[in-house]
């Protein structure tokens, strides 16, 4: 539980950081050793084809596969600040987060250059490719990702504009519940794929039982923190199955999703969108 929650953290950060990005004039050389400590900005500098420039990444950068074998340097809420500097990276990137202000200060105070690009919302995964590229020296490759990612998405929107709008809860934690309420990535990329999130509340707030009873979700979308360890059911799902009284749980329609996925944002905003879509509405043709 506690991993999970650890995890759970570097996707809801709160804001506690802010840098612009700096003017081309001030670093004319493009970043060489590169040091990502939150996942979804690692998973833009491979995007855009500046991985071979990635020296040190969190225990959570699991994604491409070639960021799990470069060297860690502590967690996205607990970086080591000694790891970091010891890889004397040219480019430290840092999202706001939980617990992480003192580390990136640190840093910074001990020499090194640090970045902090807010990646949060959906729109916030859009300007952060944008802004990694510029940083890295692939301005035009983060331009082409982020035109992709925006055709994809309207692609999905396109495709379900007809279907009726699915009641859906996307739970990111069970015992206690936590949901994703409005303004929030999942209940953005929920919209675009057809849902309709029965939780009105800001950010994401905890539930009662008897809250979730009451929304009659046709769907609840669960995110997995961790792989499962067994072939028999999860914790999730036997959490859920206790409770046939909810539409979703009735119609076993509770849908187990990989965090990676489903809350991170930056470049897979648009498979989480696609997904989505085809678990709301099985019957809509790609």
């Amino acid at each position: 539980m506690f991993r999970a929650t650890v995890a759970i953290l570097s996707v809801l950060g709160a804001t506690i950081l802010s840098c612009a990005a700096p003017a081309p004039s001030e670093h004319p050389v493009a970043p060489q050793r590169i040091v990502s400590l939150t996942p979804a900005l690692t998973e833009i500098v491979f995007a855009v084809d500046a991985g071979d420039r990635v020296v040190g990444v969190t225990e959570f950068c699991d994604f491409p596969a070639e960021a799990k074998s470069r060297p860690k340097v502590g967690g996205y809420v607990n970086p080591s600040v000694e790891a970091v500097v010891a890889l004397k990276p040219d480019l430290v990137l840092v999202s706001p987060g939980p617990g992480n202000r003192d580390a990136a200060l640190a840093m910074g105070r001990a020499g090194l250059r640090v970045e902090v690009v807010q990646a949060e919302t959906l729109n916030d995964s859009l300007v952060a490719i944008e802004s990694v590229a510029r940083l890295v020296g692939r301005e035009n490759a983060g331009n082409e990702v982020v035109s992709r990612v925006r055709e994809r998405l309207a692609s999905v929107s396109r495709r379900v504009a007809g279907a009726p709008r699915v009641a859906t809860l996307f739970c990111i934690q069970t015992e206690p519940i936590i949901a994703a309420g409005s303004d929030t990535l999942p209940a953005q990329i929920l919209e675009i794929a057809g849902g309709r999130n029965v939780v009105a509340e800001p950010r994401y707030p905890r539930m009662s039982l008897e809250a979730v009873v009451a929304a009659k979700p046709e769907v609840i979308l669960q995110a997995r923190m961790d792989a499962p360890t067994d072939p028999g059911a999860s914790p999730e799902e036997a959490f859920w199955a206790r409770w046939p009284q909810i539409p979703a749980v009735a119609a076993r329609r509770v849908v187990l999703l990989d965090s990676g996925v489903a809350l991170r944002p930056g470049p897979r905003v648009a498979d989480a969108a696609e997904a989505l879509a085809a678990i709301l509405h099985p019957g809509v043709s790609r």
